[in-house]
């Protein structure tokens, strides 16, 4: 996801967006396309999307996808903003005012999600649509508000800007004449600085439990998420959202493989004349030993 943003020159949604759900649809799509999927597996999912109806994965595999990425995203981002630096771009430090497009509407670009009760169409491709606009607006207004709260301050401080700093510019040449004892010094700290921005399987408080890796914050926030799918469940609120994220995955189809094929080499494709006189030649050689 990283690497998609850079590449594009896109802004990457920040984890408060994700755990919003429903209250930013957009950037939950991006949550089901790019790590709900992972849990849930490519198979099943591809079996969940080929019906008309029905949850897609379960409830319990959906909170614990979003387990995973609450608590290692702080880490993962440190490690890419170390690699890409300035060129890694995020709702932390990048507001929609600074005019730089996201990776959520990049991906999901010309259409807005509308899940409130009795909303028809769900999804809205028409821009001039007077609810299009409205969603638009709203969401662009939380960003701009987000990026003045504590929690945005403390990740703007408390990790890019932290990568930036102790990013190693070094040459390889200098790298190699660097007193060994110093490079595992740093390792060691960089270990222990990641550890500790994984937030549920980190560095626990004095006299906190671990059950398996997990601190007991990290159980009562899986028994929240579970809770709170499933009170979504129970209030039809996924029969909405699930029929808006078929449609929008039939709508946009292959995209997502459309803009990450050309980060990726050409696949190459083999003589095949060549081949099979070459394995011809093979079995007289063979024949005649």
């Amino acid at each position: 996801m990283c690497k998609l943003c850079v590449e594009n020159k896109c802004v990457l949604p920040s984890i408060e967006s994700v755990t919003r759900r429903f209250e930013d649809p957009k950037a939950y799509c991006i949550f089901y396309m790019y790590f709900y999927t992972a849990a849930v597996g490519e198979v099943r999912w591809k079996e969940c999307l080929s019906k008309e109806e029905g949850r897609i994965g379960n409830n319990t595999t959906e909170a614990f996808a979003m387990l995973v990425l609450v608590n290692h995203y702080k880490a993962w981002l440190y490690e890419e903003k170390k690699v890409h630096q300035a060129n890694l771009l995020t709702e932390y430090d990048c507001p929609p005012s600074y005019g730089k497009p996201s990776i959520v509407d990049k991906i999901l670009d010309g259409l807005q999600i509308n899940l409130e009760k009795e909303a028809s169409p769900s999804v809205i491709y028409d821009k001039e649509d007077m609810n299009y606009k409205k969603l638009e607006k709203k969401r662009v207004e939380w960003l701009e508000e987000f990026c003045k709260t504590e929690p945005c301050l403390e990740t703007k401080d408390g990790v890019l800007k932290k990568a930036l700093i102790e990013s190693d510019g070094s040459s390889n040449e200098a790298e190699a004449e660097e007193d060994l004892f110093d490079q595992k010094e740093k390792d060691r700290k960089r270990r222990k600085l990641t550890r500790g921005l994984r937030k549920y399987t980190g560095v626990a408080p004095e006299g906190e439990r671990k059950t398996k890796g997990w601190s007991d914050k990290g159980m009562v926030a899986f028994e929240m998420w579970v809770g709170a799918i499933l009170e979504d469940v129970n209030d039809d609120k996924y029969v909405a959202w699930e029929k808006a994220y078929r449609g929008v995955m039939k709508r946009i189809g292959n995209y997502r493989k459309d803009i990450e094929e050309p980060l990726q080499p050409p696949r190459y494709e083999p003589n095949l004349g060549v081949v099979w006189e070459g394995l011809k030649r093979l079995n007289v050689a063979v024949c005649v030993s």
